[in-house]
């Protein structure tokens, strides 16, 4: 999708949130590849709590992963394959593609990584979270979780909402959500538009919400709801062969693959063009952050010479505003 599209996306006149909210049908979507073994427990999770769940494996090279994918068909869910590695954005528009045409009165759609870990009534408390809001006057975009595992809360700091209060009964104002656990009204969808392929992966999430936001959405969180995720490996630091402790505890730094040093350069320098302007704290914020990590990373964890070639080719690639796969 081009920035053009999205553009012109924005400009529809489509409500923000369904203006039914007594019939709240919800479908998870499953972004997966080389899935772990017991996705299909995830899958029967989310069978439990919305009756309809599409896994899309997006190219998978591991010939063990077909015996996964199997398992999920059989705990319920719509299995999908793509047969090249696509990218995360990809595989989300897949599956919500999928979900939207075989299940046509699903009004919101869940989207789950594949090592994510939901409580039982994770989407009961944001299906309420969503009503309430909405209830109270408020455009809603996405509805989040409180806590992810290895992040702060999701929690933001006052309330933009017409009501002008700081918070309602039942639902929090969110910041940034991450991808995971998070509900997406199918009429934002309509309004807003699919998620950028060209980011491939690192990114996604965040080009979708800033777009969100301009269309005049917010983000809301439900009290007291937590997913386990994994981000990245972590990796213990040490000096002259003694752990760094910091406040009582061992620092460690999560650190991702090496190729995907690649696409958080990249894709960061792609969105702060895109969306720095109308968000000026964010993309400062999304520039000292990145430059901090990598100074961490770069001084205290092993591997410098192969992140710093990816870092130097996503660099390059940003500033040209390259989209795609990352070249071989």
């Amino acid at each position: 999708m081009t920035d053009r599209d999205m553009t012109d996306r924005d400009k529809t006149d489509t409500d923000m949130t369904d203006p039914d909210m007594t019939s709240t049908l919800v479908a998870a979507v499953v972004p997966a590849f080389d899935p772990p073994g017991n996705l299909a427990d995830l899958v029967a999770d989310l069978r439990a709590q919305t009756g309809r769940v599409v896994v899309v494996d997006d190219g998978s090279p591991d010939a063990g992963t077909g015996q996964v994918l199997v398992a999920c068909a059989d705990a319920g869910a719509v299995v999908l394959r793509h047969e090249i590695n696509s990218g995360i954005a990809a595989a989300l528009n897949t599956a919500v593609a999928e979900a939207r045409s075989r299940w046509p009165e699903v009004t919101a759609i869940l989207t789950v990584d594949q090592d994510s870990r939901l409580g039982t009534d994770h989407v009961d408390r944001l299906v309420a979270a969503w009503r309430t809001a909405v209830a109270d006057g408020l455009a809603v975009a996405l509805v989040g979780p409180e806590h992810v595992e290895g992040l702060p809360s999701m929690v933001r700091r006052g309330w933009s909402g017409r009501s002008g209060r700081q918070g309602l009964p039942g639902v929090l104002p969110g910041r940034e959500p991450v991808q995971s656990g998070l509900l997406v009204p199918t009429a934002v969808l309509d309004r807003v538009g699919a998620f950028d392929e060209s980011l491939v992966i690192d990114g996604v999430d965040t080009d979708f919400f800033l777009r969100c936001l301009d269309a005049g959405g917010e983000v809301v969180v439900a009290p007291g709801t937590t997913i386990g995720h994994r981000l990245g490996t972590g990796h213990p630091v040490r000096l002259l062969g003694r752990p760094v402790v910091v406040a009582g505890r061992p620092l460690v730094l999560t650190v991702s693959a090496p190729f995907r040093y690649y696409y958080l350069s990249r894709n960061r320098i792609r969105l702060v063009r895109r969306h720095g302007r109308r968000h000026t704290g964010w993309a400062v914020g999304q520039v000292v952050g990145l430059a901090r990590h990598l100074l961490l990373v770069q001084t205290l964890v092993p591997g410098r010479r192969v992140r710093a070639r990816e870092l130097r080719h996503g660099l390059r690639d940003g500033l040209r505003d390259v989209g795609g796969r990352r070249p071989d």
